[in-house]
């Protein structure tokens, strides 16, 4: 204990004291951004600074006030109490970073005791002799996770060590040896899924640093060298699937949005800064440009088609930190990148309330509560943007690729098109990597697939329509939350068959898929059989489908069908879930047409008239992927009849 600072204890004035001398001390590479150009959709009127700032802040409180004190039991003592799942989680000590970054900004001594409580927790706990620390304590031993709370430990002394006493400051370093030790041993390529060593890349060079051993340095840009080998000619990351290197029938990758954009590549880009790595720097680079194409205008990833889309919320993925370190740090490369990652966090603003990061927009109102997981690591990349980065004053924010109306994109190595025509803004998919999770059975919920809209956005209506997992599942247990006694289902638009088991579009791997320019916009056709989710066909020859996606800039149009012997006791529907929250009016005008007042206008749907919509239900339907309320519009059909849906947006002023 240093003498200076009874029971570990600062004084506010030198608290203070102590920040501003951290800050005269910051390191170099510091990002400069240049001044941006073009004009993009208006959001919060909050400086970046103070944004990220407020919100951090704002988040750490609602960690603090669920931290248990009250208790004096060292299974409890320090843990953070996660509010959905009534349970510690096991990574939760990687709240020290964002902890002692507040309190080094606010001068604050309570964020200092709460880092150091939920530390104590962590040693407690989850950390074991060899060095590692576990995923949880009694839910799972998976021992990869060191790597992040290495970073996070490693962050924290090197922004934030003088907060702390002399004792503190010197058990954690001790700490962090034996975890960089253990992971020297642990880690390789093959290790977990891709996120992992792409991690440790920055796992070892931080950790190196603190500790002064060049030893880990070398580590790092050893492994890093094989992680570059990872990217396909487009740009992604892959590895999230096993084998890491492995190509599916069609020639796919396994590539999972969330994690790279919040998690590889942040890490990856602070590495390569680092280390002074320019091959990683500019592969990292290259790779951002194209994760970009996929965050729509309101902020959000559209990760509908990803490998680990189980933990897909409408703001990025459940356990991985976010994106605003990477995109931050490589924002001298690209005036762009700066506001991927401000978009991203005002999206993220928006889902915040009770002081915790909600898993989507509609959870709160549907009654779900929020996992306090998705809150800390989100938190830890906050605090690394704010310590990293800097955010000079300018004129007028850049539009992102899918603000603008360009037609079509096609992604052959996640079997991935992206169409923006008018504006609308879609994605079509018949991606069929199918992910893996060995550490439990799975019945095989999982992304969709077969030719689907897995998303349609409108620029002035947001989201309209989304993927979710083909069927909910806990693919890991304890990183996911249970589904309530309330209703539930897949929001993705599907044709469905039940006969004994549920057949749809969705779960169709060998879908053919055609993607193509017209004078409309784009149009899309699918061709294949309706599967189960363990990709099943029914019995005999089975039922074949037919769907077609047009997308003007008037309307979205579907044209869809299925063909073959339907049993007699088989029922055969097209679903379209509507997103619309509990405050958006929903009208049946018809049998035929449907209409849901929005904030900024009306969404049209109808049906040709040959067909009817099923009375709506009086309640939301619900998914917590990606954590939305939707209304589902049924249409019976029968086998060899095409039924036409269209969407079209209006004014609200003319209802």
């Amino acid at each position: 204990m240093s003498p200076r600072h009874p029971q570990g204890k600062l004084n506010r004035r030198e608290m203070l004291r102590l920040s501003a001398a951290a800050v005269a001390a910051l390191p170099t590479n510091r990002v400069f951004v240049p001044a941006i150009a073009h004009a993009a959709p208006a959001s919060s009127p909050l400086p970046e600074n103070q944004l990220y700032s407020g919100l951090l802040k704002t988040w750490c409180d609602g960690l603090i006030a669920r931290q248990i004190v009250a208790m004096r039991d060292p299974a409890f003592y320090g843990g953070l109490l996660c509010p959905a799942c009534a349970l510690i989680h096991g990574r939760c000590g990687d709240a020290v970073y964002p902890l002692l970054k507040v309190a080094h900004t606010t001068g604050d001594e309570k964020y200092v005791r709460a880092a150091k409580l939920v530390y104590e927790w962590s040693e407690a706990q989850v950390s074991w002799p060899d060095g590692s620390w576990i995923n949880d304590v009694t839910l799972g031993h998976w021992q990869g996770i060191t790597v992040f709370h290495s970073i996070a430990l490693a962050e924290a002394l090197t922004h934030h060590g003088a907060v702390l006493d002399t004792a503190t400051r010197s058990a954690w370093t001790q700490r962090l040896a034996a975890a960089i030790q253990f992971l020297d041993h642990f880690i390789s390529i093959e290790t977990g899924n891709v996120n992992y060593p792409a991690t440790a890349t920055l796992a070892f060079v931080l950790g190196g640093q603190v500790l002064g051993q060049s030893h880990y340095i070398d580590r790092g840009r050893k492994l890093a060298q094989r992680v570059m080998e990872q990217f396909t000619p487009e740009g992604f990351l892959f590895g999230e699937g096993h084998p890491l290197d492995g190509v599916s029938p069609k020639g796919c990758r396994p590539v999972d949005l969330g994690y790279n954009v919040e998690e590889s590549l942040p890490a990856l880009a602070l590495y390569s800064l680092l280390a002074e790595d320019k091959h990683v720097e500019q592969q990292v680079i290259a790779a951002l440009k194209t994760h970009m194409e996929f965050l729509l205008p309101d902020g959000s990833w559209d990760n509908s088609w990803g490998t680990r889309n189980y933990k897909w919320s409408w703001w990025g993925s459940r356990t991985s930190d976010g994106c605003q370190p990477g995109y931050l740090l490589m924002a001298g490369h690209d005036p762009r990148f700066r506001e991927v990652a401000r978009r991203n966090t005002e999206l993220m603003a928006v889902c915040t309330e009770d002081s915790l990061l909600y898993g989507g927009p509609d959870y709160k109102a549907h009654g779900d509560l929020p996992c306090i997981h998705h809150t800390f690591p989100h938190a830890k990349a906050l605090a690394s943007a704010l310590d990293r980065g800097v955010f000079p004053a300018v004129s007028e924010r850049p539009a992102l690729p899918r603000d603008e109306p360009y037609g079509i994109k096609s992604f052959p190595s996640i079997g991935t098109h992206l169409a923006s025509v008018g504006a609308w803004r879609a994605t079509v998919i018949d991606y069929d990597w199918e992910y893996q999770e060995h550490a439990q059975a799975s019945s095989g919920g999982g992304h969709v697939t077969g030719g689907t809209l897995s998303s349609l956005y409108h620029m002035a209506l947001g989201p309209i329509l989304t993927a979710s997992m083909t069927q909910y599942e806990l693919i890991e247990i304890s990183n996911q939350q249970q589904e309530r006694a309330a209703p539930h289902m897949p929001l993705t638009p599907r044709i469905e068959c039940i006969s004994g088991d549920t057949y749809t579009n969705l779960n169709d791997y060998k879908a053919t898929l055609s993607a193509t320019r017209s004078s409309l916009g784009a149009v899309f056709e699918a061709h294949g059989r309706l599967m189960s989710n363990a990709h099943k066909s029914m019995e005999g020859d089975g039922m074949r489908y037919d769907v077609r996606w047009t997308i003007a800039e008037s309307s979205v149009e579907l044209a869809a069908s299925a063909t073959g012997q339907l049993p007699a006791s088989a029922s055969l529907q097209l679903i379209v879930p509507l997103i619309a929250g509990k405050g958006e009016r929903v009208e049946q005008l018809s049998p035929q047409s449907v209409r849901i007042s929005k904030s900024k206008g009306l969404l049209i749907v109808s049906i040709d008239a040959a067909h009817r919509f099923d009375p709506i239900p009086g309640e939301r339907t619900f998914n917590l992927v990606p954590g939305f309320e939707a209304v589902p519009l049924i249409v019976a059909i029968q086998s060899g009849k095409e039924v036409r849906l269209r969407i079209e947006a209006g004014d609200a002023g003319n209802t």
